[in-house]
């Protein structure tokens, strides 16, 4: 059902449409999800770079939501615009679109000269959905952005939306919607030169950055979504401002 209407909202022109899909998406996230955010006395007024894991294509709305009404940008894929209800998904949100795994460094730029303007943006680092709800090792782009935006880092860990929007290989554009209970948490901010001693003598120094950025993700997000970050090394300082108490993930259908 929900397809179809997406297919009938795409032939409106570009300013209706955006609003009748943001009313439409906020309808079915309060009829099929609960929803709790946590952490929000964490978030800076200034902009920021907030990194995300990433579980489904219902992310960005989701974070959207937890979001307002700070305006915030997302980076996603472009294969999203090659759906009617992906596209108009990201229609929904303020997007720059990149290409994954590619040579294309102009979106970075973009993210870049987006946070030196004044507004926020929100990337996931490990430039994919995870199949598993575990973390991927992310790329080091994240690492680029931080060190040339020079702004606050905001870990947030992202549980529930697997269960909401599963993901489907066989056509992403018809991915089905179920209720489930979804999750939010914003960790402390911090800047990139804070992690100076965990990368300190690394060989791939953007690698180390950006996997010492992901590690402050993983302390946030229940023992189960951790994956490649489930053991962080250097270990973790219990006593660092900020470590919250994990909690278990949420149950499909809750």
């Amino acid at each position: 059902m929900i397809h179809h209407a997406f297919s009938l909202l795409s032939l409106l022109p570009p300013r209706p449409r955006r609003a009748a899909v943001r009313k439409l998406m906020d309808t079915v996230w309060d009829l099929r999800t609960t929803f709790e955010v946590l952490g929000q006395e964490h978030l800076p007024d200034e902009p920021c770079l907030f990194i995300c894991n990433h579980l489904s294509n219902a992310d960005g709305f989701t974070l959207d939501r937890a979001l307002r009404p700070r305006r915030v940008f997302f980076l996603a894929g472009v294969k999203l615009q090659g759906t009617v209800m992906t596209r108009l998904g990201t229609e929904a949100v303020d997007t720059i679109l990149i290409r994954p795994n590619s040579a294309d460094t102009e979106p970075l730029k973009r993210a870049v000269e987006t946070l030196r303007s004044g507004q926020s943006v929100l990337i996931f680092p490990e430039g994919g959905r995870s199949r598993t709800g575990a973390l991927l090792q992310a790329k080091k782009g994240v690492a680029l952005i931080a060190r040339r935006a020079g702004v606050p880092i905001v870990p947030v860990a992202l549980t529930g939306t697997e269960h909401f929007m599963p993901i489907d290989d066989r056509d992403m554009g018809r991915e089905k919607v179920r209720r489930a209970h979804l999750t939010v948490r914003f960790g402390r901010p911090f800047r990139i030169e804070e992690l100076e001693a965990e990368t300190s003598g690394a060989e791939d120094i953007r690698q180390a950055l950006t996997d010492a950025m992901m590690r402050r993700v993983a302390e946030l997000l229940p023992p189960a979504y951790r994956g490649a970050y489930a053991s962080p090394e250097p270990a973790v300082d219990e006593d660092r401002p900020g470590h919250p108490e994990p909690q278990a993930p949420s149950e499909p259908g809750r």
